[in-house]
């Protein structure tokens, strides 16, 4: 099952509905700020619910809503934007102006057996039925492009759970997204893409599953991930993904990717730990998902000990740490014993599953010493036969691209 997401806005609204709409948008919010702040301080979900549902005029799906929108936040999270707070220290905009941008969003949760959707359910005449509260509802009508309607109409007639998302516009206007699960056949590819994220690129290897050989390697420049405002950083990060997404379908390979705890990380070189805890890596991979409405599949696995094989095959190979990095975690993740095997012959470190945290320093002892005839078990070679073309961009391939061949192929044989 794959998300989907259709946009939409609020084309026709009388004075009174709207009225009705801002006091449901003001509770709503009170509702989200409240549970954080309850469960920050250690309240249970039940409780927080119980609280609510007392203090505030909202039925339980709302307050539902509202705990389940706040409940994975981290801590100390600015409700309404840190810009509108620093705007209103500073006297730039009014105390109910902010107030108004603070509680700009509703959120209801679909639920099969209640049609779809029972506080706010799209009618065959294109109007959005909300339930304000005290038994009373609004029908506001919603504007929907007509390619969704044609694609997912079918799914919004009640036989489908949907999500519906009012946010209010700066200019007074309101978008609705309506998020809706579709099945989608996603494809079994032939090789693996294998990912190593780091601070400012991300290196990739493609490798065959049947064969183990390694088709392509390369890197995919981020750098403007790190530090930059958040529209930009989104911006790269879905450009970054949409290249990995032509290479993936360009080699038919499945897409891995490490699942990387950077919160752990400490370091005591101020600069390296500021990189690593700017390093997108989660709204990478959520971004990633998104392959899958293409038919590319998307896996995450942990990479543990992929960085320490592949520092031990760079010097090998004649490729960079994080390009072998990425055929160790190609090779770990199609063949794990061979993987173990390969840990053996190196003699890196005990090849026991982690909760994918940044790596501590080497253990010292027996098992430091690397044998020389482990390494003749291993052979490396670079075939020139039966290349591909060049790597496809953001956006695809060029026509002079396309006719280009003979790329250099590696080959990786562990005997």
């Amino acid at each position: 099952m794959v998300k989907v997401t259709i946009p939409g806005y609020i084309c026709e609204i009388s004075g009174e509905d709207r009225e009705e709409l801002e006091k449901l948008l003001f509770n709503f919010g009170r509702a989200r700020r409240r549970a954080y702040s309850m469960k920050q301080k250690g309240y249970m979900k039940s409780e927080i619910e119980k609280i609510l549902h007392e203090e505030i005029c909202l039925n339980s799906r709302y307050i539902k809503d509202a705990y389940h929108s706040v409940k994975d936040l981290p801590p100390h999270v600015t409700f309404g934007g840190l810009k509108n707070q620093r705007l209103r220290e500073k006297g730039k905009i009014s105390k109910e102006e902010y107030h108004r941008r603070r509680n700009s969003i509703v959120i209801s949760r679909g639920d099969k057996s209640k049609r779809g959707n029972l506080n706010m359910r799209l009618t065959e005449r294109m109007e959005l039925r909300i339930n304000t509260g005290h038994k009373k509802w609004i029908y506001p009508k919603v504007y929907i492009p007509e390619k969704y309607l044609e694609r997912y109409g079918h799914l919004l007639d009640g036989s489908a759970p949907y999500t519906v998302i009012i946010k209010r516009r700066d200019d007074g206007g309101y978008d609705v997204h309506i998020t809706v699960e579709v099945q989608k056949e996603v494809k079994e590819g032939k090789r693996v893409l294998a990912l190593d994220i780091n601070a400012g690129h991300i290196d990739f290897a493609v490798m065959g599953k049947e064969e183990l050989n390694v088709v392509s390697v390369g890197r995919i420049e981020v750098h403007e991930t790190q530090f930059v405002r958040k529209g930009k950083r989104e911006y790269r990060i879905h450009s970054a993904v949409d290249k990995i997404g032509n290479i993936a379908k360009h080699y038919d390979a499945d897409v891995f990717v490490g699942k990387l705890n950077t919160g752990k990380f400490n370091s005591n070189n101020k600069k390296v730990n500021r990189e690593v805890k700017n390093m997108p890596q989660y709204k990478f991979r959520k971004t990633l998902k998104k392959l899958e409405r293409k038919g590319i599949k998307v896996e995450e696995k942990s990479e543990k000990n992929t960085s320490n094989v592949g520092e031990k095959i760079s010097t090998l190979v004649g490729l960079d740490v994080h390009k072998c990095s990425a055929i160790a975690f190609a090779l770990k993740s199609i063949n794990y014993n061979l993987f173990r095997k390969l840990i053996t012959l190196l003699s890196v470190v005990s090849p026991d599953e982690g909760d994918g945290s940044q790596r501590g320093r080497r253990k010292r002892g027996k098992r430091a010493n690397c044998p020389r005839s482990g390494l003749r078990m291993m052979r490396f070679w670079v075939s020139p036969q039966s290349g591909y073309s060049a790597m496809p961009g953001s956006w695809g391939l060029s026509f002079l691209d396309s006719l280009k061949a003979g790329f250099a192929c590696l080959h990786v044989k562990i005997c």
